[in-house]
């Protein structure tokens, strides 16, 4: 079967394990970026289709390292379609340097970016990542459960659910869980 392209998932092996799963199931190759190399290695053992999980094992505060290895993987394996980012904000050069070095090498190669961001962003920044011409920016948000009389935070399930959902229907943004209100967050 014919590759549909590559992708990145920053953090594909945590709380986005299931949609790297998700993407190499689909046939893409998926460049993973996680600290452990336990986890990638757990990861692959999870996938119908390993051969198509590639680690990155890294830590994406490590700017020359993300730097290299990026390149090293948008070399080997092209251009990627779809990243999905999960950055902290204590790495805010993390995802800038990965769009740079897409756009040095792709500026005409169309792609999406998923940045999954906390509900908190939502209402209180600025959004302010900028991208090139030929990147669909798409932004999830993470929110929490209401249920009765509590609220909750979302499940590693329904967050991962809520990250491929929004690739699939590729809106412009996506809110997993609810936001408001916002006093009854947990």
């Amino acid at each position: 079967m014919k590759k549909k392209g590559h992708a990145f998932v920053i953090g594909g092996t945590g709380m986005l394990k299931k949609v790297s799963q998700f993407l190499a199931d689909s046939n893409y190759n998926v460049s993973v970026i996680g600290r452990s190399l336990k986890k990638h290695q757990e990861l692959k053992k999870t996938c119908k289709h390993p051969e198509n999980i590639h680690a990155i094992v890294l830590d994406y505060h490590e700017n020359e390292k993300l730097k290299m290895e990026v390149e090293n993987a948008l070399q080997t394996y092209g251009c990627p379609s779809i990243v999905v980012s999960w950055i902290h904000s204590t790495a805010s050069n993390a995802l800038p340097l990965i769009i740079r070095q897409i756009s040095k090498q792709y500026s005409n190669f169309p792609w999406r970016l998923f940045h999954i961001q906390g509900s908190s962003s939502y209402y209180f920044q600025k959004e302010n990542t900028s991208v090139p011409d030929n990147c669909q920016y798409k932004r999830v948000y993470l929110g929490f459960v209401l249920e009765k009389e509590f609220s909750r935070w979302l499940t590693l399930e329904e967050i991962a659910n809520g990250v491929i959902h929004a690739i699939k229907t590729n809106n412009d943004k996506t809110i997993v869980g609810t936001l408001e209100p916002w006093d009854r967050r947990p």
